[in-house]
């Protein structure tokens, strides 16, 4: 009987611990930004939440997970998940390696975002390109403070209009106070159509890009369980094609391309790695 009830013991100890780890990651809540049409908190028709928050719900949900957001400045994001006030980020890794804060944690990336210099025509009427960024010095540039660009045009000395949000960036560029806003392209176009409807033949953009990052979750290193539950969630959204209809909701067929996936989202499309 002592023997059994031994057992009986330590089967229920087993389970309890299950069920304490399985609570531990049922519902948890993470930070981002509002960065239309990639993370936000209203709701888009037809679309959802963003294109990243839609394949993190999507991820997370693939493995019993239900995940809310806290929608907090830029500038804030990398200490809410050094601090372990979240668990993780939705951004970029390059927000905290630009803060020399990147050992303290693991990023899962989604895919990638190309950000450019938009402009107006009137102000540039023969359109506008350049080789090198340091030819835009003598231009006034807007740019949201701790974005991933930052060491980027610090390093290139440009002479930069700092906001702290996206939208308060476009609205300078609209009202002709810079010559250029920084944005991610398909987050500038969508921001110009919502706050300049009708008005979007008046802008243009720069076809090359001031630099490319991936935007993912971010998580606190010591999140090993909810890390491995997040990729494969991810893992099983690729596999049943959630994955590439959320993108399809926000990207042109043309435009979800190789470039567009990060290395991490290449492999696991693979067919042998089912």
């Amino acid at each position: 009987m002592k023997i059994i009830a031994r057992v009986l013991l330590g089967y229920l100890f087993f389970i309890a611990h299950q069920t304490e780890a399985q609570d531990l990651y049922s519902r948890i809540r993470i930070s981002t930004i509002e960065y239309p049409p990639l993370f936000q908190s209203a709701y888009l028709p037809d679309k959802g939440y963003g294109v990243a928050s839609d394949l993190t719900i999507a991820a997370f949900q693939a493995v019993n997970v239900d995940v809310k957001f806290d929608y907090i400045p830029m500038i804030r994001s990398v200490n809410s998940v050094v601090t372990r006030r979240h668990p993780a980020s939705l951004g970029s890794i390059n927000w905290f390696i630009k803060d020399q804060k990147e050992h303290a944690v693991e990023a899962v990336n989604l895919f990638n975002i190309s950000f450019k210099l938009f402009y107006k025509k009137a102000r540039f009427p023969s359109g506008m390109s350049y080789q090198k960024l340091s030819e835009l010095k003598p231009f006034s540039i807007g740019n949201v403070r701790g974005s991933s660009t930052t060491p980027v045009v610090n390093r290139a000395h440009l002479n930069i209009r700092w906001t702290s949000a996206l939208e308060q960036n476009f609205r300078m560029l609209n009202a002709d106070r810079i010559d250029f806003a920084i944005g991610g392209e398909t987050a500038g176009w969508t921001l110009i159509q919502t706050l300049f409807p009708g008005e979007e033949g008046q802008f243009a953009v720069i076809d090359e890009a001031i630099h490319t990052v991936p935007i993912g979750l971010v998580f606190h290193k010591d999140e090993q369980g909810l890390i491995q539950k997040f990729r494969q969630g991810i893992h099983r959204i690729i596999k049943d094609g959630s994955y590439l209809r959320i993108l399809a909701r926000y990207y042109r067929k043309e435009q979800i391309t190789s470039s567009l996936l990060t290395p991490n989202i290449i492999k696991n499309i693979q067919p042998d790695n089912d």
